[in-house]
């Protein structure tokens, strides 16, 4: 059985998000349910996807197969204006995450999550990998601010000088925080042009919406010639990659993918824990998990061929070159 590195999932605590953010989901919650905003910000508290311990993330590996995992550090913290901030402090999210990983070594790993417009990010950013083990850093756009803007640049000059891959959110989210100028992928190129030293994931590839929608083909279009941007699969099972009508479709998008820029530069991964723990949810992510873990036989089913090679670097091999200063040859 190959081995398999998810290299998108989540940690999250409650104090660990602007108190609007969760407020707004709350109060759209309870329109919904017929609850008090209260009573849903407490069932949110009191959520399996509020885990600050790391015990949530290695039983779901254990349950879904995944030998290592790559937490997402996420700061929302300037998407809400500059008279509010995360409730817990940028930088004690983030130590506090990498804590978690030192608990779980060769299982867990974390990237830093770091606004680059805030006046100390660079310098924080340096000490989150230097001090406290950080093996990358998370940009997320959709947070005000385009990934190309000058105001970036400072921090990716830094992760080349750390040896350190960035991960660019790309694709309109299902939030207010959505301005899907923001994260086009053709953004995600322009700094790849840039940076050719960089080590680029394309999160999402640009899908944050249905799959039927083929958004990822500007992703696949914006990265195609660019040997520093790798794609990456994520998340794609709750946005109905893996309904059964759709998996023909998938596996001959992924046979374009390899085709047009090899096994070596397509990552995996999950984006657990996803909000849904219920039975279709865990549904998806094991048909998503298996498909890749078994990509030949899958293939075989509808009649698209893939290699074991193939199979292994989207798998593990493909993320071991983007976390090669983890992943030591």
């Amino acid at each position: 059985m190959t081995m398999i590195i998810d290299v998108h999932r989540h940690l999250w605590g409650f104090d660990w998000f602007p108190p609007s953010h969760l407020r707004s989901g709350a109060e759209e919650r309870a329109r919904a349910t017929n609850r008090t905003v209260e009573q849903v910000l407490e069932r949110i508290r009191q959520s399996p996807t509020m885990d600050e311990t790391g015990e949530g993330a290695i039983r779901e590996m254990e349950q879904y197969g995944i030998d290592v995992s790559v937490i997402q550090t996420l700061d929302w913290g300037y998407a809400y204006g500059p008279e509010e901030d995360s409730i817990v402090p940028v930088e004690e999210f983030n130590r506090k995450t990498l804590a978690v990983c030192k608990k779980y070594p060769g299982r867990l790993y974390a990237m830093a999550g770091i606004d680059p417009r805030r006046p100390r990010a660079v310098k924080l950013f340096e000490e989150m990998v230097v001090e406290h083990g950080a093996v990358g850093l998370k940009v997320y756009p959709p947070c005000g601010f385009q990934p190309n803007d000058e105001i970036c640049w400072p921090i990716y000059k830094k992760a080349i000088e750390l040896d350190v891959p960035v991960l660019i959110h790309t694709g309109g989210v299902g939030s207010r925080l959505a301005k899907t100028r923001w994260t086009w992928p053709e953004w995600v190129e322009e700094v790849g042009v840039m940076f050719p030293e960089l080590r680029i994931m394309m999160g999402h590839t640009n899908l944050q919406t249905p799959f039927e929608t083929g958004a990822y083909w500007r992703g696949l279009t914006a990265a195609r010639s660019k040997p520093n941007i790798y794609l990456y699969l994520c998340d794609w099972q709750v946005l109905g990659a893996v309904k059964e009508e759709n998996i023909p479709e998938l596996l001959r998008v992924i046979r374009v993918f390899l085709d047009t820029v090899g096994p070596y530069r397509i990552v995996w991964g999950t984006d657990l824990p996803q909000t849904g723990v219920g039975r279709k949810a865990q549904h998806e992510t094991q048909t998503w998990t298996d498909i890749f873990k078994n990509l030949p036989e899958w293939g075989e089913k509808y009649g698209i061929r893939f290699t074991e090679e193939e199979r292994d670097g989207i798998c593990h091999l493909a993320a071991k070159r983007v976390f090669s200063n983890i992943f030591k040859e």
